[in-house]
């Protein structure tokens, strides 16, 4: 006969885990703030830098808009990437 019930090895096991899942909730809030201090500095580039990345100043506007929980860089690198991509040409026989 066991002294722990099955509920209370779930509800033991679940307090365990939950360290580790604060950790990784705090590690992700951590990178979000930093991703999003590193998109405020990519705002504040002129023009021709936002071009020579593949951004236009709209795709930056849009990024930093972005809901809170959203990673911004992740949106730039995204739109420099569509722009980036090259056009295949149709080949004529």
């Amino acid at each position: 006969m066991s002294l722990v019930s099955p509920a209370s090895e779930l509800s033991l096991s679940a307090l365990l885990r939950a360290p580790a899942t604060l950790v990784q909730v705090a590690r992700a809030m951590v990178r979000t703030l930093v991703n999003r201090r590193a998109a405020y500095r990519v705002s504040e580039l002129p023009d021709y830098l936002l071009t020579d990345i593949g951004l236009k100043r709209d795709d930056v506007h849009a990024a930093m808009n972005a809901d809170w929980r959203e990673d911004p860089t992740l949106r730039m690198a995204i739109s420099a990437q569509k722009r980036r991509a090259p056009v295949r040409s149709v080949r004529r026989p």
